[in-house]
């Protein structure tokens, strides 16, 4: 039997062209259609179309936020072991701190990418949400010393609020804000 492997233009559905144009805006995301299209001998609307396609198939995307490479941002890789991956990632999903977090294999079966603006907040954050949760087994804290490639990660600045308790008003650590919403009650008619 010949198992062959299949290539990122078969794995993704594009052909030679899309594929430069992708190497392209990756290179430089503010080329224009124009140059792209003398690049690739295909006429502006063409490579116009193809960039909608592109995108509409998740393959160009746009992301606001730092580069880890250029900012003087402090950024934990924190792995997680925990006898709950869905429960955890339920309490952080959307924590303003945890940039990208990932379900993985292995010893740990979380990852995740803390920011903010120094390490004694991360070492209080981890604390809180992980290393006090009965769920957790294990975690593993390393602070990134240097990006060697651009690395854009999404900042949300309530981050700036966070008390050493709570990182804002959605915080699944507050014990008072109901964690599910509950339909009104209805008014009992007398």
């Amino acid at each position: 039997m010949d198992m062959k492997k299949k290539s990122f233009n078969e794995l993704l559905g594009i052909d030679e062209a899309d594929k430069k144009i992708i190497e392209m805006i990756e290179e430089n995301p503010d080329i224009t259609h124009s140059r792209i299209a003398e690049e690739i001998d295909k006429s502006q609307p063409a490579v116009g179309a193809r960039i909608i396609k592109l995108e509409r198939k998740n393959l160009l995307t746009k992301q606001v936020g730092f580069n880890i490479k250029e900012v003087d941002i402090k950024v934990a890789i924190v792995y997680i072991s925990t006898k709950d991956v869905d429960g955890i990632v339920e309490k952080i999903i959307s924590c303003p701190f945890i940039n990208h977090a990932f379900k993985i294999s292995g010893e740990f079966n979380l990852l995740c990418f803390i920011a903010a603006s120094d390490l004694q907040t991360i070492e209080k954050l981890v604390d809180l949400c992980f290393r006090k949760d009965p769920e957790v087994i294990n975690v593993k804290t390393n602070i990134l010393i240097e990006s060697i490639h651009d690395f854009v990660v999404p900042i949300d600045f309530t981050i700036e609020k966070f008390d050493g308790k709570f990182c804002g008003p959605g915080c699944n650590m507050r014990q008072e804000s109901p964690k599910f919403k509950f339909d009104k009650p209805k008014q009992v008619e007398e």
